[in-house]
């Protein structure tokens, strides 16, 4: 087990370091950290740019007013082929398919209505593929009508907003876009 207390550390410098003990562990290997917050910013970074964390294992304890341990799993690689029915997947209203491997693949499940705010998904071609329902995909402002059996293939650099227009669920397929 490593562990790295970055509550003397300065705050512009914590991230780069977690970043960097992160990416010296082995698959299957967990880092602790001691910080003075709940690392919760830390997790939402993680679990968005960082393939092989493991959040669904993710877990933080308050130890105190200021002293804060999280675990930050690495994923265990694995060669064998891995298959998962959409319905067994937990969480609403989204859920990863296949926690800490790439392609991210998540399962988004939204009522009528209702949707995810406005964000990016940098470095990355996303594919939205509706299963149930329609949805409207709004990409820089310019609504998508996307329905059940179509695809919308879009860069994850533009600001996206997905909003279910009825029911609906999608698989959606974050890709780490290649250096060019």
């Amino acid at each position: 087990m490593t562990e790295l207390d970055v509550r003397e550390i300065p705050p512009n410098e914590r991230h780069d370091r977690i970043h960097d003990a992160f990416d010296d562990l082995e698959p299957g290997e967990s880092l602790t950290i001691v910080n003075d917050h709940d690392p919760k910013p830390l997790y939402y970074e993680l679990s968005a740019e960082v393939p092989a964390f493991d959040d669904e294992a993710y877990a933080v304890e308050r130890e105190g007013p200021e002293r804060f341990v999280a675990e930050l799993p690495k994923s265990a690689s694995g060669s064998e082929p891995e298959k998962v029915r959409l319905d067994d997947i937990d969480g609403e209203p989204a859920a990863q398919a296949f926690p800490g491997t790439e392609p991210k693949t998540v399962r988004l499940s939204l009522p009528a209505g209702e949707g995810v705010a406005e964000h990016d998904h940098p470095h990355r071609d996303v594919l939205f593929h509706a299963l149930e329902g329609s949805f409207d995909v709004a990409l820089g402002g310019e609504s998508h009508r996307v329905e059940a059996g179509e695809l919308l293939r879009f860069d994850g650099e533009r600001r996206v907003e997905p909003t279910a227009r009825e029911d609906a669920t999608a698989l959606i397929v974050l890709a780490p876009r290649g250096e060019a």
